[in-house]
């Protein structure tokens, strides 16, 4: 009995260690700031980063290392002379002198005072006026798509327009990504309005879409850091039907934190997790009493909900689901999208999510001390120890997910493939003798995917999945 408590303790042991290594993995790919004070208190091992100065130096600090392109979607940049969010212009004119293409879409209707500052030969693009279209709201960022070491590129996004109030004042979050393959989705997002595929310097106003005419990328999915991470783009996608999905996750707790909110389907979805037992929080500006979302979501969350009332704005449109539960999907909404019907059916928008436990809980790490600052209240929602384990691999085309870990009954087999491939899942014993196959190599759609592993003595087991010309192997432990 001794020698199976201390094996089982050195398997928990690894694991931790293992989930500290994968948290600072995931980190060195993808950094999350907040321009308004966080509650450290809760980060589970990473603390979420606070920007005592602004949004746009980070951004000027990523821009002043590019190498190759820069390309900016960007819905308003306000600024009149170099100071504070000036700076980024500067930035700008400063890779642009040392021979980096720059390129700038910007929304036509919006004043945009700001490229006032650029250098004159720098090509910019704004969108069209008038007629079934909205307005260009996007704000995103890619640096070096193609250059040769992937490891340059980077997408920058999150919900900040660029002034100073914007950057200073009023309650924003923007995270930069560092992945090839998403910058990749990003400049091919960028290069429809553009109107050249072949990433032209000059903008071609005879092929450039936007809003409802523009045509679908093909790719939505990539893993970073082994983590899995989708990206939508409005109208093309339907983004609201993905927020929908996305809140049907939830499991245990859900919170919401949005400029504008008019979507009563996203607040009756809602309002549907807390009937199926989630704990569910949210924090609106005062734009979105205007709407009925709020009082669909009043009616439930009572005191769970607050309105921002100051002098700024709660500019800020997330959603985090299950980040008090490991053993869950944890994960982080985010983008220009505010929850409107404009925003889904003519705005360009774009909306990234990420599946990933640090992450969602730097995100609640910045919920709960907005929540506090705006209400008084302090939230009191129940955190969940996924104590035998979650443990995540990923490869070029699969994520994979396996919990508990170590288990005792059966564990949960959760992996996402990011094309249509075929599938073969195996177990085998510690011997390499095969405990069955659970997946026999028919073709699978891309998306997520689940299997029960169940039915064996405690032990050792190795799990084996191919998808395509890819495999991972991971051990699974069964305690007694």
């Amino acid at each position: 009995m001794k020698k199976s408590i201390v094996v089982v303790a050195l398997a928990f042991v690894s694991l931790v260690a293992s989930e500290l290594k994968a948290q600072q993995h995931i980190t060195d790919k993808i950094k999350v700031f907040f321009n308004h004070p966080v509650d450290t208190t809760r980060s589970t091992g990473v603390k979420a980063t606070y920007i005592t100065n602004s949004l746009s130096d980070t951004m000027s600090a990523y821009i002043d290392r590019a190498k190759y392109t820069v390309d900016i979607a960007q819905y308003d940049y306000t600024a009149r002379n170099s100071g504070g969010v000036g700076k980024f212009a500067t930035a700008i004119n400063n890779a642009y002198a040392r021979g980096v293409k720059v390129r700038w879409i910007c929304d036509g209707s919006a004043p945009n005072s700001g490229l006032n500052l650029l250098n004159s030969n720098i090509p910019t693009l704004g969108s069209p006026t008038g007629g079934n279209y909205n307005i260009m709201h996007n704000k995103f960022i890619v640096i070096d798509v193609n250059a040769p070491d992937s490891n340059d590129a980077i997408v920058w996004t999150g919900s900040a327009d660029w002034s100073d109030y914007m950057n200073t004042g009023d309650y924003n979050n923007d995270l930069s990504i560092q992945s090839k393959q998403l910058a990749i989705i990003y400049t091919q997002e960028f290069d429809i309005m553009w109107g050249d595929s072949t990433h032209g310097s000059q903008p071609n106003a005879t092929k450039s879409k936007f809003g409802p005419y523009k045509t679908k990328v093909a790719n939505h999915l990539v893993s970073v850091g082994g983590s899995v991470i989708e990206v939508y783009f409005s109208p093309t996608d339907s983004v609201n039907k993905q927020i929908l999905s996305h809140i049907a996750t939830a499991n245990t707790d859900i919170y919401s934190a949005m400029y504008a909110f008019s979507e009563d389907v996203d607040a009756t979805a809602i309002v549907n997790t807390v009937k199926n037992g989630a704990f569910a929080a949210a924090v609106m500006d005062q734009y979105s009493l205007q709407y009925g979302a709020f009082s669909i979501l009043s009616n439930y969350l009572a005191a769970n909900i607050t309105i921002y009332t100051g002098n700024d704005i709660y500019h800020d449109k997330y959603l985090i689901v299950d980040p008090s539960n490991p053993c869950s999907d944890p994960l982080v909404l985010t983008g220009s999208h505010n929850w409107t019907a404009t925003a889904n059916s003519t705005n360009d928008e774009n909306t990234i999510i990420i599946h990933n436990d640090t992450i969602a809980n730097m995100y609640y790490q910045s919920f709960a001390e907005d929540f506090f600052v705006i209400s008084g209240n302090i939230l009191d929602t129940v955190h969940l120890a996924c104590a035998l384990g979650v443990e995540s691999v990923s490869a070029d085309n699969i994520s994979l997910n396996t919990y508990p870990n170590p288990y005792t009954d059966k564990t949960v087999i959760s992996y996402t493939l990011l094309q249509d491939e075929k599938v073969t899942v195996s177990a085998f014993d510690i011997m390499g003798q095969k405990v069955c196959t659970l997946a026999g190599g028919e073709m699978q759609a891309a998306g997520n995917h689940q299997l029960e592993f169940s039915g064996v003595s405690a032990g050792v087991y190795v799990l084996k999945i191919q998808a395509g010309n890819n495999s991972l192997v991971k051990k699974l432990v069964k305690v007694k």
